[in-house]
Formats: C-alpha cells, structure tokens, sequence
C-alpha cells in the first residue's frame, strides 16, 4: 500500500441485488474500523470487475478509492468520491477502515 492519494480498493461485501436487469444494482456494506456498517448502492461494474457476479450472496466487492491519510494505529483514512464517485446511502464518502482492508489497486 501506498502514502496518502494512493490509489486503493477497500474490500466490501454484496450484500443484496437492488435491481438485477442489466447492468444490475448492488448494496453493498463496508465495515469501518470501529465497526459501523456503511451501505452503498452502485451498478454492478463499479463494485465487480469480473464478467458477471457470483449468484450466491453474499459476495466480496472492492470499492476503488484513494488514502487520504494513514495512522500509526493501523487505521486508514480513504475517500471513495474517487474515483468513481461512491458514496453510502447518507452521502459520506470519507471512511476510517482498517490497513488490512485496504490493498492496491488490481488495474
């Protein structure tokens, strides 16, 4: 992982379709470092790069976003506004989410 406006995703987890006509809506749940349940609702190809979902849920989803700071304490600041403009249901996009949640972007 990187410093400070890096490039990352958060990993997340599908937890419900929203609409499954094509491209299809998830909610989504992210779980910060104090353990607060964050959910979000997005197309499909903004939390799934792969050619189609797993039917099953729940399945693991990564946001993209960027660190916006990182403790000593293990915790990460990150903002999901980018890059592709996410945010949960109550509109925030700044989350403090565990080091070990957060990995470097796939692509």
């Amino acid at each position: 992982m990187s410093g400070p406006d890096a490039a990352v995703v958060v990993r997340s987890e599908a937890i419900a379709w929203v609409d499954d006509g094509w491209p299809g809506w998830l909610r989504v749940r992210l779980i910060d470092a104090l353990g607060r349940p964050w959910h979000f609702v997005d197309k499909v190809p903004v939390f799934f790069s792969d050619a189609a979902p797993p039917p099953a849920l729940p399945f693991p989803v990564l946001i993209r976003c960027r660190i916006a700071d990182q403790d000593t304490d293990g915790v990460v600041t990150i903002s999901t506004a980018v890059p592709d403009g996410v945010e949960a249901e109550d509109g925030t996009t700044v989350f403090r989410v565990r080091a070990a949640q957060v990995q470097r972007s796939p692509a």
